[in-house]
């Protein structure tokens, strides 16, 4: 499904790895070159300043094509706008697949472009096509973003585009949910505490499987964006403002205040006891930064003390608790340990040795079939290479 090269993903993996081994002198000079000659990597993979200047080149160029096309469009007597927004988007999406599967760039900037061009000349042109009317337009554009989304997810890994992808499902079924009337909206925020929960469950499921190798990234920005969507489904102050505003009233409290309450105060310690108790770290950091997003929210309408010394006293609070586990774990403390080994992954390092001389002394290419690769570390568009063995 993926476009890339899987080979060069594969060998781009171990090649950051034994580099990483290298810094730590653990490996030799001869042994890199070995293993930088065993597993090559053909992607055109610039560095940050290059990849920028090549991703608002490849827009500028684009965006000008589309003004051109526009005054030929008109010329010819066609509707210029909606006429050359789908040309721009199938064009955009032809040079993204010619790019990666011919001139092979990987995360170079063109591609990231390219991408994102596609995707939003196409968004406009369907959106400018409906003629559903009023009651499912939002949906179908919605329906239409989703589908479109997860395409180009699957064959790209891009991270920004899952989360685009992740969203536009539960912005399909908060319209949904919105258009039943009164009873939807006074259930809306358990169905999408359930579609939160359902995602947060597969995708935790997903992330270690050999089958979504490739997509380490994009899984894990959906497994922080899921635990926070699972959280603001059930926040008060989230469902109690949006009921207002969607049944236009203005109420001091809403039914059930008090399980929201408990919601909004217990999911975050639940979150800091999963991660500590689990050794993860993604839930550990969302229960941290959710516990001052809770005292922001029971701020807001018990005025105990002044807001700049709620905001004061969270941030010493979470210092301190930073500061002790911090000191706590120097050692390691049932198999939980603050101290990160040289490839930034425990479970990563505790394989590297065996890796690194299976690599050097094999007389061939191919990765072992006895592991698993996984991709992670990247930046942008989801790309990189750091993940686990």
């Amino acid at each position: 499904m993926i476009t890339y090269n899987k080979t060069w993903l594969s060998n781009t993996i171990i090649l950051r790895l034994a580099e990483q081994e290298h810094q730590q002198k653990t490996i030799s000079d001869a042994e890199l070159r070995d293993i930088k000659e065993k597993y090559p990597v053909g992607f055109y993979t610039p560095n940050l300043f290059i990849r920028v200047g090549l991703f608002i080149v490849t827009i500028v160029i684009s965006v000008g094509i589309e003004r051109l096309l526009n005054l030929v469009l008109k010329d010819f007597g066609f509707n210029p706008h909606y006429g050359s927004t789908i040309l721009m988007g199938l064009f955009n999406y032809a040079a993204l697949l010619i790019i990666v599967g011919k001139k092979f760039h990987y995360r170079s900037g063109v591609d990231d472009a390219l991408l994102w061009l596609s995707f939003m000349w196409l968004v406009i042109a369907f959106n400018w096509s409906l003629a559903i009317g009023p009651l499912y337009e939002d949906q179908a554009l919605s329906l239409f973003i989703f589908s479109f989304s997860l395409i180009l997810t699957l064959r790209f890994s891009d991270m920004i585009m899952s989360l685009v992808c992740y969203l536009s499902v539960f912005a399909l079924a908060y319209l949904s949910m919105q258009k039943t009337g009164l009873f939807g909206i006074a259930i809306m925020p358990f169905i999408l505490i359930l579609l939160s929960a359902i995602s947060n469950w597969l995708i935790s499921r997903s992330v270690n499987h050999r089958k979504t190798q490739y997509y380490t990234n994009t899984l894990i920005i959906l497994q922080v964006i899921s635990l926070i969507m699972l959280y603001a489904s059930g926040n008060y102050y989230l469902v109690k403002e949006l009921g207002d505003r969607l049944n236009n009233t203005a109420s001091e409290s809403i039914p059930f205040s008090w399980l929201f309450w408990m919601w909004t105060i217990a999911v975050p310690v639940l979150y800091l006891y999963r991660g500590l108790l689990r050794k993860d770290v993604i839930c550990l950091r969302v229960g941290l930064i959710l516990c001052f997003a809770t005292a922001v929210t029971f701020r807001n309408y018990y005025h105990l003390t002044p807001l700049e010394l709620v905001f004061i006293t969270s941030g010493i609070v979470l210092l301190l608790i930073s500061y002790y586990l911090t000191r706590y774990l120097k050692k390691p403390k049932h198999s939980i340990t603050y101290q990160q080994l040289s490839g930034g992954d425990l479970f990563e390092q505790l394989q590297i040795e065996s890796l690194i001389i299976s690599e050097t002394s094999s007389g061939t290419g191919d990765a072992p079939a006895n592991i698993v690769t996984q991709m992670g570390g990247g930046k942008f568009g989801g790309g990189g290479a750091g993940g686990k063995f």
